[in-house]
């Protein structure tokens, strides 16, 4: 896999993810996350134990469990974070908080002594401009809270982007994947057993209910997990976490053209449109320098 290819993977991944407000529009309110988080992940670990059952049960050293089981408590963390903290939040302001994880994920990285290009911090100035400009807290104070929480999600979840990128270079993608959505499974119904004793006996089913939490498990826990670690194996953490910050335009699209009995509907004001595409030209620029890019075509045509 070329980085190009490595790339259009990311940008699958993320289109993938953006469904989530289609998919969790359809579960009902009174179930809780925890509960959402340990029936999809152990369903997208059974469904690629069934298919690449020789792959996944080979031997592992016990450096790679502990990798994978702090990757896990990581997913776990972050994911519950995220589903608690949207409750605070319209649409919009939590699409584009979690956005924040594009800004935060350079400073780690320098943090850890990595170099990061001038183009880059260029590209993350633009994509906060544009996140700061779409998020307007002045109407509802209310949501402080849920950004508050949203931020911790961002820090939590760089830092899984960049350990993740350092495992999918070392480990085979496909056991990785269900490695890391057996221990989120296992420690969300830890959980959910002590917080309900009858779990499963005590959700309201329904055929709505039960199709979205299938195709959830399918499309965002197994493909989209297996995908992008995949390309990880390729792409740098940072590619990674630029690419994800396009999903602002994807569940933007979704939210403001789709029927409301399918998602929650936004609607598109002048600053919301700015700040998609301010956030879609920070995401260019920082995966491509640019003014080198244009430096290079000068130099050409002089020579």
């Amino acid at each position: 896999m070329n980085k190009a290819q490595s790339n259009f993977c990311l940008l699958c991944v993320t289109l993938c993810w953006s469904t989530e407000v289609i998919l969790l529009k359809n579960i009902p309110t009174e179930i809780p996350s925890i509960a959402i988080t340990a029936m999809t992940n152990f369903i997208g670990c059974v469904i690629l134990i069934a298919i690449f059952f020789k792959k996944i049960f080979q031997p592992l050293a016990k450096r790679q469990l502990l990798r994978v089981a702090g990757l896990g408590v990581l997913n776990m963390a972050y994911n519950l974070l995220m589903l608690f903290g949207l409750q605070y939040l319209n649409v919009s302001t939590g699409i584009f908080t979690l956005s924040m994880t594009t800004v935060v994920l350079p400073v780690l990285l320098l943090l850890k002594r990595q170099k990061i290009r001038v183009h880059t911090w260029v590209g993350v100035g633009l994509i906060l401009t544009g996140i700061l400009l779409a998020v307007n807290l002045h109407a509802d104070w209310s949501q402080l809270p849920g950004v508050g929480i949203m931020l911790v999600v961002c820090l939590l979840r760089a830092w899984y982007i960049i350990k993740l990128n350092e495992a999918a270079k070392e480990m085979e993608p496909i056991q990785l994947s269900a490695f890391i959505l057996g221990v989120v499974a296992v420690l969300s119904f830890v959980i959910w057993l002590f917080i309900e004793p009858r779990t499963v006996f005590a959700l309201p089913y329904s055929t709505e209910m039960l199709s979205s939490i299938f195709v959830y498990s399918y499309f965002i826990c197994a493909f989209a997990t297996v995908i992008n670690i995949f390309a990880q194996k390729q792409a740098s953490a940072r590619t990674a976490s630029v690419i994800y910050s396009l999903e602002i335009v994807f569940s933007t699209i979704f939210s403001a053209t789709l029927p409301a009995i399918l998602v929650d509907r936004i609607t598109l004001t002048p600053t919301l449109i700015i700040g998609c595409v301010l956030v879609a030209v920070g995401a260019l620029l920082s995966e491509f320098d640019v003014t080198g890019l244009v430096s290079s075509l000068k130099r050409r045509r002089c020579a």
